[in-house]
């Protein structure tokens, strides 16, 4: 039974979050964060609502399996899951801080408390984000409920198999050998590779919709979406009829795994302790000296890795060279990143180009899909809040430490990318030109995705935390900060792609149309470094550090 005392501490905790937002719109800051949380879910709500009013055909039943939104949702879980379980370190398993240790671990609770504590903190931040979620796809669903509730089985189930896939990790490495946990992981990348392998083969466009379909029509993708398929069944049911049997199945799965989480959660309760000091230990060791220290201390294999130091350039040389150093010494998963996006996007202009050879825009599929990876490695690069008053006290201009950031990674990356694009030329001499100019574009390019993310960063300070596997609750409030980083970035890019409509429109020339929209971006690179050295300036670590 659920103890009395926690449903006060979540009370108490929900009041103090009231208060904090409350106090928050007393300054400039708060009241824009907001303005602009209000203004997004009344465009979702008003968009909406218009286009369900004015919708001039009402859409048939089978409308959504045919367009394959059927497809897309149940493609879209089926990749969180398989992230989660090839890459979930185990780690995290229902992690606590470091107060919740101190306190909540030796008051009288019993261990399935705490759990169901944890457990329904998540669970309301699934409603508000199942809630969201299904105001943006109201004007497409017959039944908003069933999308509701739909949504809410779908999250509550990624979250209690993240949970699982995590504690069997933690059985396992005590129990199992290394090598038979690694064949593991081995067959079912096999099976995963072998289904991107069909479906880059099956694949008759680039579009979204035809790359899912693809891939439920081979095998191995067949087998993996049949899960995944009950959830995608429940939010698009029409009626109650075709509601009632996938929303009782998914009901039961989402019961099955809750069991087996307490079950499993009963055998690893030493382990999660453990796990939540050390994670806690990291964080504190991370705060203290730098992201660069969260996996401990490196090896004498990983100290060897240097880097040639380049010139000073007034300070700008040392900060790009530690930079470095901390990604190539310990963010390695981030340049496998990229190496999986150049192979990604080589296999689908290879693959698009082999089944069609006629259609001429194969190698911009390449393009478009590196330009997606900066833009999702631009959104979730953690930022080293504790290490802002580090850098303040170095006898170095602001304007060069800015510099430093940002382009240590963003001249990296727009090498690889580059690269990639004049490889390309080589492959398609038909389109030498416009790839020959993106690769020259890409610095621009980067730069501005990896600036607008140190703005954000500088003018509303997030500080790095640990939070449970597939915890919605955590990932909803960094919702907001995306929204603005991508209208950020969708403004600065329009504003290259007006300045190119007169040259293609008039003079029907794509050197009249490239050139004024690299000059805008360059300008627009030009200002936003007075503007990260503005916002730089203006923090204050003994008020801007959140707690």
């Amino acid at each position: 039974m659920f103890h009395a005392a926690l449903w006060k501490l979540m009370w108490l905790q929900w009041r103090g979050g009231c208060r904090q937002f409350c106090r928050s719109l007393r300054t400039s800051r708060g009241l824009f964060y907001a303005g602009f949380m209000l203004l997004m879910l009344g465009y979702f709500v008003f968009s909406t609502t218009v286009e369900k009013k004015f919708s001039a055909v009402a859409p048939p039943p089978g409308l959504f399996a045919e367009d394959g939104l059927s497809d897309l949702i149940a493609f879209g879980l089926c990749a969180f899951t398989t992230w989660t379980v090839l890459f979930s370190t185990g780690e995290a398993t229902v992690y606590f801080t470091a107060s919740e240790v101190a306190f909540l671990f030796p008051a009288p609770f019993t261990r399935k408390q705490l759990l169901s504590y944890k457990l329904l903190k998540s669970f309301m931040g699934i409603i508000t984000t199942s809630l969201f979620m299904s105001l943006v796809l109201a004007a497409k669903l017959h039944m908003w409920g069933a999308a509701v509730f739909g949504t809410m089985l779908a999250f509550l189930f990624l979250q209690l198999l993240a949970m699982n896939v995590a504690f069997v990790r933690q059985v396992l490495q005590e129990r199992v050998h290394v090598w038979l946990r690694r064949l593991g992981g081995y067959c079912l990348s096999a099976v995963v590779s072998v289904a991107v392998i069909q479906t880059v083969q099956q694949v008759p466009d680039p579009s979204i919709a035809a790359i899912t379909s693809a891939f439920r029509q081979t095998l191995a993708g067949a087998w993996m979406l049949a899960p995944f398929q009950v959830f995608a069944r429940t939010i698009l049911a029409t009626d109650f009829a075709s509601f009632l049997l996938p929303a009782s199945i998914a009901l039961t799965m989402d019961a099955v795994l809750l069991t087996v989480v307490y079950r499993l959660d009963a055998l690893s309760l030493e382990a999660a302790l453990a796990v939540s000091e050390k994670l806690t230990a990291r964080l504190k060791r991370v705060q203290a000296k730098g992201v660069w220290h969260f996996p401990g201390s490196p090896s004498s294999k990983i100290v060897r890795r240097r880097l040639p130091h380049p010139p000073f350039w007034a300070g700008v040389g040392p900060i790009v060279w530690q930079t470095m150093m901390t990604t190539f010494r310990t963010s390695l998963k981030l340049l496998w990143l990229l190496v999986a996006a150049v192979l990604c996007a080589g296999g689908l202009t290879y693959g698009i180009h082999q089944s069609h050879p006629d259609q001429p825009g194969a190698p911009f599929v390449g393009v478009a899909v590196m330009a997606y990876a900066s833009f999702l490695i631009s959104l979730t690069q953690q930022n080293e809040i504790e290490r802002i008053g580090f850098l303040k006290s170095l006898p170095i201009p602001a304007v060069a430490i800015v510099l430093g950031e940002l382009l240590g990674f963003v001249v990296l990356l727009s090498f690889i990318q580059a690269a990639f694009f004049l490889v390309l030329c080589c492959a398609f001499p038909s389109w030498a030109m416009w790839l020959a100019w993106a690769a020259v574009l890409t610095l621009p390019f980067n730069f501005i995705l990896f600036a607008i993310d140190k703005l954000v960063f500088y003018l509303y300070p997030t500080r790095m935390a640990k939070g449970a596997p597939g915890d919605f609750q955590n990932a909803g409030r960094q919702m907001i900060f995306m929204s603005l980083k991508m209208l950020i970035v969708g403004l600065g890019f329009s504003l290259a792609g007006g300045a190119a409509i007169p040259g293609a429109a008039i003079y029907q020339s794509p050197i009249a149309a490239l050139i004024p929209a690299s000059i805008i971006l360059v300008i627009e690179c030009a200002a936003l470094v007075p503007l990260l050295t503005l916002a730089f300036n203006r923090f204050d670590p003994g008020q801007d550090m959140p707690t």
